[in-house]
């Protein structure tokens, strides 16, 4: 009887014919010593629109990103689309799988297990941008294949000022099971992103899975995408006004609980099929340069040398930056956390509205 090649087996084939990581074109590269300016020379000797991944939910994510190019690179199209970290990814394996290039020049997400993988495969182009001995040296890959640009979060305390006094935001975890939160609160699903699901895991770990049970019993609204709490609590009329899995919106205001939170760099690389690598080594020093990383302001920052804030990320009671890639290099880990909270409140339901947007 004949059968079919598993889709392990022929990863397995693919990989066993892949180049060397050491003998990819820039192993060990030198430190970029161009300026924007020169670099920007050289890449507009290039042809086509510079193709980004950028990971998020919602298409107004990357809108300032884009505008800021615009402004500062006018000779070079960027074309970035903003799409959760895990369909880029899958699409990305997919195009690989199919013809040996990534479709894209450049990827920055929020799915970190996917670059030691592509970097094993030979598949990105090692660069070491502009200020790369600035950045924590403990979250950026040794040769170069990848590194952080921005630090992200989850678990700071999202509220409508309108409907609830600061002093009354709850302080810890442990208090969002108090009855006066019953039909309050607006989460999104931990099975549907990774990186709430790790936050889940921080506090379960903590409290134990009772607190959960608890929690199940406030009437939480269960959404998907990280920006939809944001919207929901704002909504006229919404009965919702607390979250914990989303960023601050328009008309919100946020404070950090005394609990741990979760803190992780957003990563970006540069593909080695790209037929634009000058374009590419651009737009990642770009994002490290201190015009682009300044507009962070009051954020914690990947280089250690631009805010007195930035180094205080390492004394912040939140996990460790490096915490949430290793949870997430560790898929059985993260499918076993998946499948704990799928049992209790079903798959995610709901569209994204990315996606509805076509996304």
């Amino acid at each position: 009887m004949k059968t079919a090649i598993s889709l392990w087996g022929f990863l397995g084939l693919a990989a066993a014919v892949l180049p060397e990581w050491n003998s990819f074109p820039g192993h060990s590269p030198a430190i970029e010593n161009r300026s924007l300016d020169e670099i920007y020379a050289a890449a507009k000797r290039e042809h086509g629109s510079l193709v980004v991944l950028w990971g998020g939910d919602d298409v107004s994510q990357g809108q300032s990103t884009i505008d800021a190019w615009k402004a500062r690179f006018p000779e070079i199209e960027l074309n970035l689309t903003v799409d959760v970290s895990k369909y880029h990814d899958s699409r990305v394996n997919r195009q690989f799988q199919r013809t040996g290039s990534a479709g894209a020049d450049i990827a920055v997400l929020q799915t970190l297990h996917d670059y030691p993988r592509w970097k094993k495969e030979g598949r990105l182009y090692p660069y070491k941008p502009a200020h790369w001995e600035d950045i924590w040296s403990t979250i950026r890959d040794p040769d170069a294949a990848f590194v952080p640009y921005f630090i992200f979060n989850f678990g700071s305390l999202v509220y409508n000022p309108n409907l609830l006094k600061k002093s009354n935001v709850p302080s810890t975890w442990k208090e969002f099971t108090r009855p006066e939160w019953k039909n309050k609160l607006v989460l999104t699903y931990p099975n549907d992103d990774d990186a709430v699901l790790y936050l889940f895991s921080i506090i379960i770990n903590q409290y134990g899975w009772e607190w959960f049970d608890t929690l199940l019993q406030q009437n939480v609204k269960w959404v998907r995408g990280t920006g939809e709490p944001a919207a929901e609590i704002e909504r006229n009329n919404s009965t919702r006004s607390l979250s914990f899995t989303t960023s601050v919106g328009g008309n919100l205001d946020s404070i950090d609980p005394k609990d741990p939170i979760m803190y992780w760099p957003q990563t970006g690389a540069i593909f080695a099929s790209t037929p634009r690598p000058e374009s590419a080594k651009l737009f990642m020093s770009w994002l490290l340069s201190d015009e682009h990383q300044k507009t962070f302001n009051g954020s914690y920052l990947v280089r250690k040398d631009l805010s007195s804030t930035a180094g205080k990320i390492w004394d912040h009671p939140s996990s460790s930056l490096t915490q949430f890639s290793t949870f997430m290099e560790n898929r059985e880990i993260v499918e076993w956390w998946k499948l704990q909270f799928e049992t209790f409140i079903g798959t995610a339901q709901g569209d994204i509205d990315l996606l509805q947007e076509g996304k």
